[in-house]
């Protein structure tokens, strides 16, 4: 990042981790799906088939948001939607093979390139430190309580 850094660690560890994300970002496959897309189609693949709301709530957006994201997923062939038996006003969004081989990619991609960062340019004692910060960031992001 160019320019002059805060002096606020908050504002530091933010600018940071978007640095980071942006690069990881980068690694994705040629498939061209968005994060937001990536995102829930991970979603569907932890937490099986779900209706949209379900889904605009794990992704915190709104269902207009969520709406126009099944949409795209289902035209590229890696979603489909099905009645759902507990409520016909709403259906079911699951993963297709195609979704799941896509979700696949990606993160293989992502992970390799990780990995291999992480042996080129990290000593043992910073990849350690970096496990360590990953568990304490999940926790943030997820609110859970610490132990």
């Amino acid at each position: 990042m160019t320019g002059t850094r805060s002096n606020d660690p908050a504002i530091q560890l933010r600018e940071d981790i978007a640095t980071f994300f942006r690069r990881l970002r980068a690694q994705r496959a040629e498939h061209m799906l968005t994060p937001s897309q990536l995102q829930a189609l991970g979603h569907l693949e932890r937490g099986g088939p779900m209706t949209a709301s379900t889904l605009a709530a794990l992704e915190q957006v709104t269902p207009q948001s969520i709406s126009r994201t099944v949409a795209l997923l289902e035209d590229a062939g890696t979603i489909t939607r099905q009645a759902n038996p507990a409520d016909a006003r709403a259906s079911l969004i699951s993963l297709t093979d195609h979704g799941r081989r896509m979700l696949s990619t990606d993160r293989e991609r992502r992970t390799r390139w990780l990995a291999d960062a992480l042996e080129a340019d990290c000593t043992e004692a910073e990849r350690e430190v970096l496990f360590i910060a990953g568990r304490i960031l999940r926790r943030l992001g997820t609110g859970e309580p610490r132990t």
